[in-house]
This record gives structure tokens, sequence and C-alpha cells, in this order.
């Protein structure tokens, strides 16, 4: 699915994460990335494959808050920054 589409279950869509527009000057590179989002309903009948969620769904459908639509896998970044002391690092950032 993408931003056009209307898929009304979890999916990914674009979203880009400008640093300079944050005013975070300290980020030397990248100045933006894209990081995406998901959102959409996760319909029950997709999640049966955890059996966590699906007795958890069946012990107290009423009392327990619905699965949530999150990303199944995250990408690290290289970003190249002042840390406080003014040295310039490059590092790569986990999971973003």
């Amino acid at each position: 699915c993408d931003e056009h589409s209307t898929e009304s279950r979890c999916c990914r869509y674009p979203l880009t994460v400008d640093f300079e527009a944050f005013g975070w000057d300290w980020i030397i590179a990248p100045k933006r990335y894209k990081a995406n989002y998901c959102s959409g309903e996760c319909e029950f009948v997709f999640l049966q494959k955890y059996p966590h969620t699906h007795l958890v769904h069946q012990a107290n459908p009423r009392g327990s808050a619905g699965p949530c639509c999150t990303p199944t896998k995250m990408s690290p970044i290289n970003m190249l920054y002042f840390n406080g002391k003014e040295q310039i690092i490059y590092g790569k950032i986990p999971a973003m």
C-alpha cells in the first residue's frame, strides 16, 4: 500500500525527517532521511500467526487493547555530527 491507496490495513507510508527544519544544526549529514511510518488497522485475522495476541484477545476481547501497527524492521543510519565538545563524530545510529 501507499499514501494514495484505499487500503485500511496496516501499511508503510513515507515520512521524511528534516534535521534542518528542526533547527538541529549539530547534525552535519544527512540533513534529512526517510524514516517512514506505519498506520492502519491491524485486524485480528491478520495477526493470528502471533499466539500471544490471539490468546489475549480470546481471553478478554473487550478488556485488551487491540494490536498495534508497528514496523517489522528498522535500519541504522550513518551520521556525521558535532558532539558536546564540538568534535566531529561519524557514527552509526541503530534502529532509525
